[in-house]
């Protein structure tokens, strides 16, 4: 019982750090098309981790045969097919539009329809 009072200050020094983090830019390494061009996509998401440029994003894409993500906002009914989709690490089909968010270099794609790929085995 003790071992664990002793061991609380090197967690809770650890948490301050880990909380002071900056997150990475994942994607820094995207091309964004010009704001309202239209994004159509397959491939798979993830929980986007940190603190996004925008509170809208909460997803990151990762495009079938690429290495470049793309960041995601969308709406409700999307985003619970989003979260089931992470979960399982399922493939989707994206469709919506890129957005540019006012802190510069901020370039996201608003979710506007979402499909989970079906899977045959």
């Amino acid at each position: 019982m003790s071992s664990i009072f002793r061991s609380f200050p090197i967690l809770a020094i650890a948490t301050v750090f880990v909380s002071c983090a900056q997150p990475q830019k994942v994607a820094a390494a995207v091309k964004a098309a010009p704001a309202g061009s239209s994004f159509d996509q397959i491939g798979k998401v993830t929980f986007y981790v940190g603190q996004p440029c925008t509170s809208q994003i909460m997803f990151v894409f990762h495009a079938a045969r690429s290495t470049s993500a793309v960041w995601l906002a969308a709406p409700m009914p999307e985003t619970k097919i989003l979260t089931e989709a992470a979960k399982h690490q399922r493939r989707v089909h994206i469709t919506g539009k890129w957005r540019h968010a006012k802190m510069q270099g901020c370039y996201y794609v608003e979710v506007t329809q979402v499909e989970m790929q079906k899977w045959f085995w």
